[in-house]
């Protein structure tokens, strides 16, 4: 009876309805059901473990098209905007960690919480840095991609930056900041609350994550087994 390792990688709580299923040592994924009206994600690499791996899942490269323009506008530097450079003024000097600790107080603070429709007219908007600093409010994923920016902006690399969309079990669909800072990895989510250490935030089961340095899936690795073949008579 031969084994082969299978992926699975759920995305129903990152906006998209359905299963990736990659056979180890393949570029195959068989995507069982996406909504007609968003583009399909499409795996780019074999079964090769990737970073980010969060909260023991394994991460594969994708092309996450239906996130493209969105992404567009959440890469770009805001540093030199004076309103940028007034927001994290008073993080200069302080370690990584405190700044991490002050720009997750400071957006949440600053940024009051308003729906894309409201604000834009649009039932789902990613607005840039500038965009929301400008404004003042936004959803969940405006303000994590003004955190991102922040914490750019204070000399965070950029390799080190992510925002990762997935599921929260009491919250439901929920994105979130993730900050690499030496060994350990920050989750900054939209919940008001301090950075939590990955691997001290409970429930949450990451799905989605774009980055300076690609997009990934997430999932978790089994192990299934063939049917075993029926003798001839």
């Amino acid at each position: 009876m031969q084994h082969r390792g299978v992926f699975r990688a759920l995305l129903g709580g990152a906006g998209l309805a359905g299963s990736v299923i990659l056979f180890a040592g393949e570029a195959q994924a068989q995507v069982a059901a996406i909504y007609s009206k968003w583009n399909p994600i499409v795996v780019t690499a074999n079964a090769r473990p990737v970073t980010p791996e969060l909260f023991g899942t394994v991460a594969l490269p994708v092309k996450a098209e239906r996130y493209y323009e969105g992404w567009e506008r959440a890469r770009r530097d805001a540093s030199r905007l004076p309103s940028m450079q007034q927001l994290i003024a008073p993080a200069r000097g302080l370690s990584r960690d405190q700044q991490i600790a002050y720009v997750q107080a400071a957006v949440n603070r600053r940024v009051r919480w308003m729906s894309d429709a409201t604000e834009y007219g649009r039932h789902d908007y990613w607005a840039s840095a500038a965009e929301t600093l400008q404004h003042g409010a936004g959803d969940m994923e405006d303000r994590a991609i003004l955190k991102m920016q922040a914490l750019r902006a204070l000399g965070v690399p950029q390799r080190d930056l992510y925002l990762t969309m997935g599921r929260d079990k009491v919250g439901g669909p929920i994105t979130v900041l993730i900050v690499r800072s030496g060994k350990r990895l920050y989750v900054l989510d939209d919940l008001g609350g301090a950075p939590i250490l990955a691997d001290r935030r409970e429930g949450f089961e990451p799905m989605l994550t774009l980055g300076y340095g690609g997009s990934w899936v997430h999932g978790h690795r089994v192990v299934a087994r063939t049917p075993a073949k029926v003798a001839s008579r």
